[in-house]
């Protein structure tokens, strides 16, 4: 067995790792959201930060939505435009950072940045000029959606997101380990270092793949204040998973994932 290769860096493995997600059941939700503040309105274009595979993005093509996908990985961004073309559908990919991007004549109804992608932004300046970014491509009224950690896996005793699973798919099985051990974490900067495992078997044989990435643990008020100093966003709804109406910081049991749905002010 070989121990080798980045994650990060093979987007086919990437997306059979994290296919455990609804994505069509995702978007349907996205989509209720945008018409519970958009006047019952569908978006009419959506971009996805950070997009990896591009699965939301690709959906909401599917769904003959006008779709962008915006990555920093010539890799991913490659792998998301075949996967496009394999199903029919039409995706614009930019191979950008999504701290700083600009998408000439471009405003979007509806951005979105999935799966903790916005936990590589690792201090509050960052996520404030990602914020500004974000907002300077939104039409008025229109809504980022930003998918973070749900803070009880780094500040409670009971962690709300499992970090071990197993998939497969055409023959291929992946075991995944993901975690962030505690004393990982530093509180001072709430960055820490989370590893990944995947052991990877088919055709016979295996190999695991490792890789380590740091991340902020934002909490909610962290969110908030960093939406005031970008201004022009503001949050307006916040769940704790992908129902239409799911609470956040009730304690629901089906509650693990920090949502927050920010909109650009109308004016």
């Amino acid at each position: 067995m070989a121990s080798d290769g980045s994650l990060y860096g093979d987007p086919r493995l990437y997306e059979l790792a994290f296919s455990y997600r609804d994505i069509a059941a995702e978007v349907d939700v996205l989509e209720a959201w945008c018409q519970r503040r958009q006047g019952g309105k569908r978006p009419r274009r959506v971009l996805e930060l950070a997009a990896g595979p591009a699965a939301h993005a690709i959906e909401f093509a599917r769904r003959a939505t006008p779709a962008m996908a915006l990555d920093s990985s010539p890799a991913m961004c490659a792998y998301a435009a075949r996967r496009a073309k394999e199903q029919g559908v039409d995706l614009d990919v930019v191979q950008a950072d999504m701290i700083r991007f600009r998408i000439p004549r471009r405003r979007f109804d509806l951005v979105l940045a999935m799966l903790d992608s916005a936990g590589h932004l690792l201090d509050l300046d960052t996520m404030v000029e990602h914020l500004r970014s974000v907002a300077a491509h939104l039409a008025p009224g229109g809504l980022y959606v930003i998918e973070l950690s749900h803070p009880a896996d780094f500040m409670g005793d009971a962690p709300k997101t499992q970090n071990r699973w197993r998939l497969t798919r055409d023959g291929t099985r992946v075991d995944v380990n993901f975690t962030s051990p505690p004393r990982s974490f530093d509180p001072v900067t709430q960055v820490s270092m989370s590893r990944i495992s995947v052991r990877v078997t088919e055709r016979g044989s295996a190999r695991v793949v490792r890789d380590h990435i740091a991340l902020r643990r934002w909490t909610a008020t962290e969110l908030d204040a960093a939406a005031r100093l970008a201004g022009t966003l503001g949050v307006v709804e916040r769940h704790g998973c992908f129902d239409v109406d799911a609470p956040f910081g009730a304690g629901d049991p089906s509650e693990w994932r920090m949502i927050s749905v920010l909109e650009r002010a109308p004016g």
